[in-house]
């Protein structure tokens, strides 16, 4: 790929030169790149992924216009030097939240003991949900942990006594502004 420098004739132009050449602007560059050839068929996996793609660029249109949503992804795009809030929308939609950690030193089986879940990064998660079960399957609790001020890390407060923490089953599952769902288990 060549990057043409300090050409005014060529400079902001795109698309495609002759039969082989193409013209593309990156971060108010331009290059010249040989053309792209599509292949004749796609296949199931490609397709999937193309129409996965398409269902993050219809997310991205669609939430752009509501101006809280639109604010949150320009900072994304700031952060992460992406070229422009679309892209964060975009790249928000095909990345999955990832839970990092569980803090359970403070959860002693008692009510009003917390159970903490660290997250990667600070816009990602819009809700987490907690859950405990005993380890026959009985469910003890669950319910929805607080943002602690950052997106970062979520509390959620104990509400029921356990008797024994033994095979005790933490679920968390995480969900992310485009829908995207984790789930974490970590048995005591």
């Amino acid at each position: 790929m060549a990057d043409v420098k300090l050409n005014a004739l060529i400079d902001g132009l795109s698309g495609r030169v002759g039969k082989n050449v193409v013209m593309r602007q990156r971060e108010g560059r331009t290059f010249l790149t040989s053309r792209p050839k599509g292949s004749a068929t796609v296949s199931e996996k490609q397709q999937a992924q193309r129409d996965r793609f398409q269902q993050a660029v219809g997310y991205s249109k669609n939430v752009l216009l509501i101006p809280a949503i639109k604010a949150e992804y320009e900072v994304m795009a700031k952060r992460q030097a992406f070229i422009s809030p679309f892209t964060a929308a975009v790249t928000d939609y095909l990345t999955e939240p990832k839970i990092v950690g569980l803090d359970v030193s403070g959860y002693k089986g008692v009510a009003g003991n917390p159970l903490v879940v660290h997250s990667s990064v600070d816009y990602k998660l819009i809700s987490v949900t907690v859950t405990l079960q005993q380890p026959d399957g009985t469910l003890v609790e669950s319910g929805e942990a607080a943002s602690s001020g950052t997106r970062l890390e979520w509390v959620y407060v104990a509400t029921q006594n356990v008797a024994s923490l033994a095979g005790l089953k933490l679920t968390v599952t995480a969900t992310d502004r485009p829908g995207n769902v984790v789930t974490k288990e970590q048995v005591f």
